[in-house]
This record gives structure tokens, C-alpha cells and sequence, in this order.
């Protein structure tokens, strides 16, 4: 009869005790586990606020200067070929991408940067790489966009010009559009950008600033890498490569033609566009420059 019990003791804590036992030991390796994982992760967080990278750089495109213009290297004929989409619908995004649509005579992209190391960053210059241009492939089809104003209601950031055309382009203070006598208008560069450093505080409460970058080609078709410099302790002087939308290393520019050979027009946001006939762009804007210092 003893023997019998026994077996059930057994039986039973084979039963139940062994899993419980199992239980318990993988509740304290997942939490051996969870505190392994938070000790790599403070010391990768270490590494990037003492040892990595300076900075990052985030880069998009403004929600701004919706009254641009815009180009296909090629004609359009077939109007069933068009998105049956508004100018900010997902389908007309999608056919000018397709079509690799350009900006062209100037265009903007906002870059974003984020000191990420302990300490202060100072962002002391920018320049243009690996420079290419040449006579705009851009004739065949004026992209026109409608009539509307910008978003509105955002953080100014910090307005740099660079004109492709100058033999060396130089990070110009860009003051934006003034009023002229002609249609075109102009725009109000004066002097370096970066003629006063701009401090940053990294670390994990960091600041980070934003930089409108304005690139003008006139009559040009432009390609062209952005790269930062910045000074922090420990580091000393480097220079960071602009990684634009889309994980870009280049950033391209259309040049403006005498005439597009086919136009496709929006008349309103909402209704899609129409395919029209030859279009003559307007003149590129006038850039006034001040003393460069």
C-alpha cells in the first residue's frame, strides 16, 4: 500500500512539479535575458552618444513653393497615359516619379539635422560635390501645377542658396523672393550662410535645426552631392554626406528650355491634369547677390 502512494506521489510530481520547476526557470532566463538586452542597449547608447557619429541628416522635401516648375525629358502624346488622380494624390506623384519629373531653373530640399553625440556640435560650413551639368535634356514636357499658396504655419528654418553656375557654389544667405518689375522675380542673396558658426547641444535632450536648400541652374541640367561640416571634441573637423529621399547619395536639377514640346496642366488640386500643347517656360528668377563674406 505504501509502494502504491509512493508511485502517486511520484506520479504527481512528475505530473505537476517538473513543469512548474520548468516554468520557473524560464521566468528567470527571460529575465536574465531582458537585462542582458538592457545592458546592450545602454551601452550602444553609450557608443552613440560618446564614440559614433557626430550628427545625422534627415532629408525631405518642404511643403512649400507649390507655384514651381516642373519637367519630363520627354513628350507626352497619349492623354490616357496621365494619373486620374489631383496634383497631391498618390497617383500623380507616382506617374511623375515614373517619368523621372525634375524641378526645374531651382528647387528646394529641407535637411534636418540631429547632433546625436554628448556635447556641443558646431556646424560651421556646407559645400557641393561631384558637380555635373550640362544643356538641359529637359524639352518635352512642361509639368504645370495649380495655382496655390504654401502650407503655412511652419518653424522658419534656416534659407541656404547655392548657384550651380558659379565655378565653386558658395553656402549664400538666402533672404527669398523680392519684388521686381518683371514677371520673374528675383531672389535676395547676402553674403556666407554660415559666416557665424551654429552651435548645437547633442546628447540625449539634443536640439536639432533645420536648412532649406536652394539649388538654381538657369538653363542647366544639374546633378550634384551636399555634404556638412562640423566640429565637435574629440573629433575635431569632418564632413558629413547629405543622404537625400529615396537613399540618395546625388541630387538632380533640370535645366529650363527655350520651349517644352508638350504641356500637362492642372487646373485645380483636386482634378486631374489635362495634355496640352507646346508651353514656352518663363524666365529663371534674378539672383541679386550681396558681398560674399
Amino acid at each position: 500500500m505504501i509502494g502504491a502512494v509512493g508511485v502517486l506521489v511520484s506520479s504527481a510530481v512528475a505530473i505537476w512539479g517538473l513543469p512548474a520547476a520548468v516554468r520557473s526557470a524560464d521566468a528567470a532566463q527571460q529575465a536574465e535575458d531582458r537585462e542582458q538586452d538592457k545592458d546592450k542597449e545602454d551601452d550602444a547608447k553609450e557608443e552613440r552618444l560618446t564614440v559614433g557619429p557626430a550628427i545625422d541628416i534627415a532629408a525631405g522635401e518642404p511643403n512649400l513653393l507649390y507655384d514651381g516648375r516642373f519637367a519630363l525629358a520627354q513628350r507626352t502624346t497619349d492623354a490616357d497615359s496621365l494619373p486620374d488622380g489631383g496634383f497631391l494624390s498618390d497617383k500623380y506623384k507616382a506617374w511623375f516619379a515614373k517619368n523621372n519629373g525634375l524641378r526645374v531653373n531651382d528647387a528646394t530640399v529641407r535637411v534636418t539635422i540631429f547632433p546625436i553625440r554628448r556635447g556641443t556640435v558646431v556646424i560651421q560650413n556646407m559645400r557641393i560635390t561631384d558637380l555635373s551639368c550640362r544643356a538641359t535634356r529637359y524639352t518635352g514636357t512642361a509639368v504645370i501645377p495649380p495655382p496655390f499658396g504654401d502650407s503655412g504655419g511652419e518653424a522658419l528654418p534656416t534659407a541656404v542658396a547655392f548657384d550651380l553656375t558659379e565655378p565653386n557654389p558658395r553656402p549664400w544667405k538666402n533672404e527669398g523672393r523680392i519684388p521686381t518689375d518683371r514677371p520673374e522675380g528675383a531672389w535676395k542673396l547676402s553674403g556666407n550662410a554660415f559666416a557665424k558658426a551654429i552651435y548645437l547641444d547633442g546628447g540625449e535632450d539634443f536640439d536639432a535645426r533645420a536648412f532649406d536648400l536652394s539649388f538654381f541652374t538657369k538653363n542647366k541640367d544639374c546633378e550634384f552631392g551636399v555634404e556638412v561640416n562640423v566640429t565637435t571634441a574629440g573629433r575635431g573637423d569632418e564632413w558629413y554626406r547629405v543622404v537625400f529621399s529615396g537613399q540618395r547619395l546625388t541630387y538632380k536639377v533640370a535645366g529650363r528650355p527655350e520651349r517644352h514640346a508638350t504641356s500637362v496642366v492642372s487646373d485645380s488640386v483636386e482634378q486631374p491634369p489635362a495634355l496640352k500643347g507646346p508651353h514656352t517656360p518663363g524666365r529663371p528668377p534674378t539672383l541679386r547677390k550681396g558681398t560674399f563674406l
